[in-house]
C-alpha cells in the first residue's frame, strides 16, 4: 500500500467523482481508476460504489476513511519535522552547457550539499518561461534574459571556433572568414535559435553568407558530420574537447567578436535562499578554475 494511493483515495472522496479528481490532479481517468483498484486489492475490499452523480463510499470505505486520513497526516508530520529535509535543486540548460559545465558543477554540489537534483534540457524560450514562472532554480544560458524577476550572473565569455574535418585545407592555412563563402555549413539548431542568430550576424559583418546544408540540434551530431567531411561549422570552444576522437579540428577565429556570453540565471524570489547562494559559489569556483588552468578557453 502506497501513501500516494491513500492521498488519491482521499481526493476522490472529497470530490465524489473520479473524473473531477482526474482533472484536478492532471491525470487520466483510467490512471485514477487503476490506482484505486490497486489500493482495493491491497486492503481486500471495495471502497467506492458508482452512482449516477459520481461515487460514494461503501460501508467498508467509510470505516477505512479515518485510517487513511491518519496515515497521510502522520507522513506529512514526519516530513515537516525532519531535522535535515532534503532540498531539490532544479537546473535547466541548453545542449552546450549540459555537455560541459553543468555536470561538473552538479558533481561538486553533491559533494558539499545533501540535495536532490532535477535536471532537464530546454530551448532558450523554454528556459525564460521557466525562470519567470519559478519552475526552475537555475538556468545556464548563452544569451542574456532581460526581465525584472530574473537575476543574471556573468562569467567569462566562451570563444566560438571554426570546426573543420582533419583533412580540410583550412587546417594548414586558414585565409580568413571571407574564404567560408560557398563552403557547406552544418548549422546548430534552426535560424531562430540565439546561438545560430549570433553566428549569422557575426558572419554577415564579414559579408559571409554560409551555404547551410544541415541543421542539427545535437552538438555531437554536428561533430560527427564535420568529422566525416560533410561540412564545416561553428561551435563554442568549451564543447571542443574531443577533436582527436571525433576527427575534426578547431580553428580559432581571428576576430574577438566571435564569443558568446556565459550566464547563470535564477528567479529573484530565490535570491536570499542558502541553497541559491551555495550553488552560485560552486559555479563561480568552476569558472574561476577554468580561467586559471585553461586560460585559452575563454576570451
Amino acid at each position: 500500500m502506497e501513501t500516494k494511493d491513500l492521498q488519491l483515495f482521499l481526493a476522490v472522496n472529497r470530490n465524489k467523482s473520479i473524473s473531477r479528481t482526474a482533472e484536478q490532479l492532471f491525470m487520466s481517468q483510467s490512471t485514477v481508476t487503476t490506482r484505486l483498484q490497486r489500493l482495493e486489492r491491497d486492503i481486500g475490499y471495495h471502497l467506492f460504489d458508482r452512482t449516477p452523480n459520481g461515487v460514494q463510499l461503501t460501508p467498508a470505505g467509510k470505516r477505512f476513511l479515518p485510517l487513511a486520513e491518519q496515515v497521510v497526516s502522520l507522513e506529512q508530520q514526519m516530513v515537516q519535522t525532519a531535522s535535515h529535509p532534503v532540498q531539490t535543486l532544479r537546473v535547466m540548460s541548453g545542449r552546450a552547457f549540459v555537455s560541459t559545465d553543468v555536470p561538473q558543477c552538479l558533481h561538486r554540489m553533491l559533494q558539499v550539499e545533501d540535495v536532490r537534483l532535477q535536471v532537464r534540457m530546454g530551448l532558450y524560450e523554454d528556459m525564460v518561461d521557466a525562470l519567470i514562472g519559478n519552475q526552475v532554480d537555475f538556468c545556464f544560458l548563452g544569451e542574456p534574459v532581460y526581465h525584472p524577476r530574473v537575476r543574471l550572473i556573468e562569467f567569462p565569455d566562451d570563444a566560438i571556433d571554426l570546426v573543420v574535418p582533419v583533412d580540410h585545407p583550412f587546417t594548414h592555412d586558414f585565409p580568413g572568414l571571407a574564404a567560408l563563402s560557398g563552403q557547406p555549413m552544418v548549422a546548430f539548431s534552426d535560424s531562430t535559435a540565439p546561438f545560430r542568430k549570433r553566428i549569422t550576424m557575426l558572419l554577415a559583418k564579414h559579408d559571409v553568407f554560409p551555404d547551410i546544408r544541415m541543421e542539427l540540434d545535437s552538438i555531437d551530431g554536428i561533430k560527427a558530420m564535420v568529422g566525416h567531411g560533410l561540412g564545416i561549422s561553428f561551435l563554442p570552444r568549451r564543447t571542443l574537447h574531443d577533436s582527436e576522437a571525433k576527427g575534426y579540428v578547431a580553428i580559432p577565429v581571428q576576430d574577438k567578436a566571435f564569443t558568446r556570453p556565459t550566464l547563470l540565471a535564477y528567479p529573484d524570489a530565490l535570491e536570499d535562499q542558502p541553497l541559491t547562494k551555495r550553488f552560485i559559489e560552486i559555479v563561480s569556483e568552476h569558472y574561476q578554475h577554468q580561467a586559471r588552468f585553461h586560460p585559452d578557453s575563454s576570451v
